[in-house]
């Protein structure tokens, strides 16, 4: 199953690009004419809350500075770059969580 994703501003578009190619519905912040950059987090959890889609980001501002609940689910990587291993990562949680039940979870290399 494909998971429908808002990329944060700090998520290069080649990690959007590749996401995309696997099948996952990706939209990036700078795409969204309602947000754009340097919005405030509050937006973002709002619009993905609203349209259903989990925030990907590197920032820790969306489970330390807001409530969990109050976005549709949060993909977190700590590393300023997504490696293909953990771009596949995204790919293969989608195998195993349905997009509803992700609350908060962390991207990594070591995940499985």
């Amino acid at each position: 199953m494909a998971y429908r994703i808002l990329a944060d501003e700090n998520v290069e578009r080649a990690t959007v690009n590749y996401l995309r190619k696997l099948g996952h519905d990706v939209e990036q912040l700078d795409e969204v004419a309602e947000l754009g950059l340097g919005i405030e987090d509050e937006s973002i959890a709002w619009y993905a809350r609203e349209r259903d889609r989990l925030i990907l980001t590197q920032d820790d501002d969306f489970f330390t500075g807001l409530s969990v609940e109050h976005t549709a689910g949060v993909l977190f990587q700590k590393d300023q770059t997504l490696s293909a291993r953990e771009v596949n990562v995204v790919n293969e949680m989608s195998r195993y969580f349905e997009q509803s039940d992700v609350t908060l979870e962390y991207v990594s290399g070591d995940w499985l």
